[in-house]
């Protein structure tokens, strides 16, 4: 097996928390439509992973006009956001920044429509730790179809045996395994409580996947006693 030379990442529930962002533009929205519902984190987390239909669609409910031009609302109002720092994970910030200076590779593949995560990984001052950055568009076949996946290969000039995908959710699990990509699952994102990456590694905290990687990427130590 070729050594792993790039670490490709999901973005919401992996790098970032957008629920609180989605719960202030969702409650905007349902209050414009006459709505008494307030929404809060947990009615938000349970659709984050799936997609900006998904998750419109699931929340405003009944209060749901045309689901198409809601999710257009909806990402129009997303993008006059400005994504808090807040928003990273613990630890995300300077893990990325440790992957990069022991010679790793990162590059986002992620759902959220492309202009959104460079949108957004700029906003967080990341943007020149991720030399590839792929999200969704309407040519695109979201994931766990392998076509965003394929992308962000491609732009890195590399197989998938040197990869591996860091990821919160079944979706990402089924896009590894579609892909022939390692997969590394990240307990703490959006997945459902029954859902179980088996046969992969999995953190609970960043750090440790940073400390796992650094140590991985270590060369081997020489033989001792050798003149």
């Amino acid at each position: 097996m070729s050594p792993v030379q790039n670490i490709i990442f999901d973005l919401d529930g992996t790098l970032i928390d957008s629920a609180p962002v989605f719960v202030e533009i969702l409650n905007e929205m349902l209050h414009e439509r006459g709505s008494a519902r307030h929404v809060g984190l947990t009615e938000i987390r349970q659709f984050a992973s799936l997609g900006g239909p998904a998750l419109v669609g699931g929340v405003l409910a009944q209060e749901c006009g045309d689901l198409r031009q809601e999710v257009v609302d909806f990402r129009a109002r997303y993008a006059l956001y400005k994504t808090p720092f807040e928003s990273l994970y613990e630890g995300v910030a300077e893990g990325v920044k440790q992957l990069t200076a022991h010679g790793y590779r990162l590059a986002i593949c992620s759902n959220k429509p492309q202009q959104l995560c460079e949108k957004v990984i700029g906003d967080l001052e990341l943007t020149s730790h991720f030399p590839v950055i792929v999200g969704s568009s309407p040519d695109r076949m979201a994931k766990p179809a392998p076509d965003l996946m394929e992308l962000v290969m491609s732009g890195l000039g590399t197989t998938p045996a040197e990869c591996l995908y860091v990821g919160d959710s079944e979706i990402d699990h089924a896009l590894a395994r579609a892909t022939g990509v390692r997969f590394a699952f990240v307990t703490y994102g959006y997945a459902t409580d029954q859902f179980g990456a088996d046969q992969c590694e999995q953190f609970s905290r960043f750090s440790d996947l940073v400390q796992f990687l650094k140590e991985e990427r270590e060369p081997l130590h020489p033989a001792r006693g050798v003149a």
